[in-house]
C-alpha cells in the first residue's frame, strides 16, 4: 500500500499527466497528499484513475483523503455552530410611537376638517339670511303693484302663451344640423342605413349629411370635428374611425359593430 504510492511518487507528475491526462496541478497536489484544491468527488474519482492505469492499491492514500474531509466537514460545522452561537438576535422593531403618532396626525386631521365643515356652514346660513332681507324688502311693493292692477278677461287667456311656443320651435327646427369638419383632408364612406346606399367622398372643408336619417360613417383618419344640432364634438384619431348615426344620437363603434349594422359587410 505505502509501496505502491511511492511507486507512484517514482514515476513522477509529468509521465501520470500524460498518460492518463489528469491535469499536473492535481497530480502535483495528489502526490503532496495536498488535497485542498479539489472537491471529494474529484479526489476520489483520480484516485480511481491511477489505481486503474497502474494497477496500484492507494487504500494508504485513500483512506488520508476521507480523513481530510472528515476533518474538513467537522470545521465547517463547528464554525456555523459558532455563527449561531454569536449571532444576535435581530431586534423588533417597536412600531408602537409610529402608530401613535399616525392616529394623532389623522385625529387631527378630521379635527380640522371639521371646523372647515362647521365654518363654511356658518357662513352659508349667514348669507343665507342676509338674501333673504334683501330679497323680503322688495317683496311687499311688488305685491302692492300688482294687487292694483285691474284683471281683465283679455289678460287672462292663453293666446299670447300659444305665440311664444311657435317662434321656439321654429328656432329649433332650424338648429337641426349634421355637419363633418375635417382638420385635414379625409377621406368618408357613407351608408344610409335605411337603403344601405353607398357614397364616399374625399374633402377638407364641411360636409353636411341629413340629419333626419340615420347613418354608418367610416373615415380615413379621425382628425376630425363633428357638428350635431350645433353642438360639435372633436376627435383627435390617428388611424380609421367609424360611427354610426342612429335616431340622432352619434356613437363611435367597433369594425365589428360595423360589419352587423352593415349585414356583415366591411364597406
Amino acid at each position: 500500500m505505502s509501496e505502491d504510492f511511492d511507486k507512484l511518487k517514482k514515476i513522477g507528475a509529468q509521465k501520470i499527466h500524460e498518460n492518463t491526462h489528469i491535469s499536473r496541478l492535481h497530480i502535483e497536489s495528489i502526490l503532496q497528499e495536498d488535497f485542498t484544491a479539489m472537491t471529494k468527488i474529484q479526489l476520489f474519482g483520480f484516485i480511481s484513475i491511477l489505481e486503474r492505469e497502474y494497477s496500484l492499491d492507494l487504500e494508504i492514500l485513500t483512506n488520508s483523503a476521507i480523513k481530510y474531509f472528515e476533518d474538513l466537514k467537522a470545521k465547517q460545522d463547528e464554525d456555523n455552530l459558532e455563527v449561531k452561537v454569536f449571532l444576535a438576535p435581530k431586534r423588533k422593531r417597536n412600531l408602537t410611537p409610529i402608530y401613535i403618532i399616525v392616529v394623532f396626525i389623522i385625529f387631527i386631521s378630521i379635527m380640522f376638517i371639521s371646523m372647515s365643515n362647521d365654518t363654511n356652514m356658518i357662513d352659508e346660513a349667514v348669507i343665507d339670511d342676509s338674501a333673504i332681507e334683501n330679497a323680503t324688502k322688495y317683496i311687499e311693493p311688488v305685491t302692492e303693484v300688482v294687487s292694483e292692477l285691474p284683471i281683465t278677461q283679455e289678460e287672462n287667456t292663453t293666446t299670447p302663451l300659444v305665440e311664444n311656443i311657435e317662434p321656439n320651435v321654429d328656432k329649433k327646427e332650424e338648429n337641426i344640423s349634421f355637419k363633418i369638419i375635417p382638420k385635414v383632408k379625409v377621406w368618408l364612406g357613407y351608408i344610409e342605413l335605411e337603403t344601405y346606399e353607398k357614397h364616399q367622398n374625399t374633402f377638407q372643408n364641411e360636409f353636411d349629411l341629413d340629419p333626419s336619417k340615420d347613418w354608418l360613417l367610416a373615415f380615413g383618419h379621425g382628425h376630425i370635428h363633428i357638428e350635431i344640432n350645433g353642438v360639435i364634438k372633436k376627435y383627435k384619431i390617428k388611424k380609421n374611425v367609424r360611427f354610426s348615426y342612429i335616431n340622432g344620437n352619434l356613437k363611435e363603434i367597433s369594425l365589428e359593430e360595423f360589419k352587423r349594422l352593415n349585414k356583415g359587410n366591411r364597406w
